[in-house]
């Protein structure tokens, strides 16, 4: 441990380093404090501040009762989030508009139905909006949403604010799924982005469910040459935790 670091950093760093070898595995219960100040020389305090902030980290998880445990390892990859186009935009210093090309209820006999496994009876929006950066088309965005679970969003000006600020304070989601590929846009999309037809697009393809029921599908076409996508993240891994039962407890 390195002597120039206070103690409690130094035990920080003791323990974090055995759950990254796995020497502590998922679900391992961790020693008593009292144990840990006296293999590391140190007061229950100390020991307690350490701990506290591994809580934090998302390396343990205290149980009330029970003790400390082991947050298990999760593998994490190819990760990426979409962020709002208008949000990218004026954070790098241009000014967003929106058009709002379209904005309806889809007709039961309406190809586009098919981008949400729904009934037939349930009712879905579609709007489509082309987003400009200091007045060049950046983004044509195609969103279609279950009014089941946005009911309000057929109501909503989307050339003042956005489908994506707005879904993400009116409605829950518990999984998200993210699809990137290179195309070639159609004739429609080519006109509204003022490409022609031998350039490459980006097509990035979001859906979301809450708990299984499907509450949005959303594809975004970007001229290749007019932008551009980056991710950073900790490489650290992600954890997850399963505390074994307590014989006789809950069951």
């Amino acid at each position: 441990m390195a002597a120039d670091q206070p103690l409690y950093e130094q035990i920080k760093s003791a323990i974090d380093r055995r759950v990254e070898t796995e020497e502590w595995p998922a679900n391992f219960q961790v020693p008593s404090e009292e144990d840990l100040a006296n293999e590391f020389g140190a007061s229950r305090l100390t020991v307690r501040r350490a701990l506290r902030e591994l809580q934090t980290d998302g390396v343990l998880l205290r149980v009330q009762g029970r003790g400390t445990f082991v947050i298990g390892p999760r593998m994490e990859c190819a990760v990426f989030n979409l962020a709002d186009i208008a949000e990218e935009i004026t954070y790098s210093g241009g000014a967003h508009t929106c058009r709002v090309l379209q904005h309806s209820i889809l007709g039961k006999d309406n190809p586009g139905r098919n981008m949400l496994q729904l009934g037939a009876e349930d009712i879905i929006f579609h709007s489509r909006l082309l987003h400009l950066e200091d007045g060049s088309p950046i983004q044509l965005e195609d969103r279609y949403v279950n009014a089941a679970e946005a009911p309000a969003y057929i109501k909503q000006d989307f050339s003042k604010t956005s489908p994506h600020s707005w879904l993400l304070r009116e409605t829950t989601v518990t999984t998200v799924d993210n699809t990137i590929r290179s195309i070639r846009a159609d004739e429609e999309a080519r006109l509204h982005l003022q490409i022609d037809a031998g350039q490459p697009c980006l097509l990035l393809d979001r859906s979301t469910w809450r708990d299984g029921i499907p509450v949005t599908r959303s594809r975004f076409i970007h001229p290749g040459d007019r932008y551009r996508m980056r991710s950073s993240h900790e490489a650290r891994t992600n954890r997850i935790v399963t505390i074994p039962a307590t014989p006789g407890i809950g069951r």
